[in-house]
């Protein structure tokens, strides 16, 4: 598995050639929460006063996502916004700020970030919330933020996140030790029919 990384962090990084031109800079990603993959990047100018761009980068596109820049293979890969979102999925891939319930009704949290696969997957692994009193025990003042894994029984409603009851074994309070629960959140689910 590639290395994680928090969708908010993706933002502001620079788009970059092979040929080492930066053309771009994250503006947004776009995710299709239910497919569990990003689906693109809005994209803004360069310049420190510059605005959005009307061209998206549809994750096609992308040859590789890192911390510190999307690798692409030129500037012909940036295209017409359609190609990355329509209006209705970008409504729908809403997640930060909806509810964190397991498929058997326990209210766990709220959403604060979406988990991605860097490297060439775009894959959604997991989310950072800010766990409920059914996930750690403690004051409001004092819960934890903790990150959880996706899994793939997933449902997305705007106001709703529901994942695996058994999900919540696999919670970890930084992004390293997560990394190794995705793994073996993957193995335990391996013999679980869907």
């Amino acid at each position: 598995m590639n290395e994680l990384m928090a969708a908010r962090s993706l933002t502001t990084l620079p788009v970059v050639t092979l040929g080492g031109d930066a053309v771009a800079h994250v503006k947004h990603t776009v995710f299709d929460i239910a497919a569990g993959r990003i689906t693109g990047f809005t994209l803004s100018g360069r310049g420190l006063l510059s605005g959005p761009l009307k061209q998206r980068l549809p994750w096609t596109a992308v040859h590789s996502l890192g911390h510190d820049a999307v690798m692409i293979v030129d500037a012909g890969a940036l295209a017409d916004t359609s190609l990355v979102v329509a209006r209705r999925e970008a409504h729908e891939g809403r997640v930060v700020h909806a509810k964190v319930l397991t498929d058997e009704g326990g209210e766990v949290g709220t959403v604060l970030d979406v988990v991605v696969e860097g490297g060439t997957s775009g894959r959604v692994v997991g989310f950072r919330i800010a766990a409920g009193k059914a996930l750690v025990q403690g004051s409001g003042r004092h819960r934890h933020r903790v990150y959880v894994p996706r899994g793939e029984t997933l449902v997305v409603t705007g106001r709703a996140l529901v994942i695996p009851a058994d999900a919540i074994r696999y919670v970890a309070g930084d992004l390293p030790a997560f990394a190794a629960r995705v793994g073996a959140f993957r193995e335990g689910r391996k013999g679980t029919p869907p």
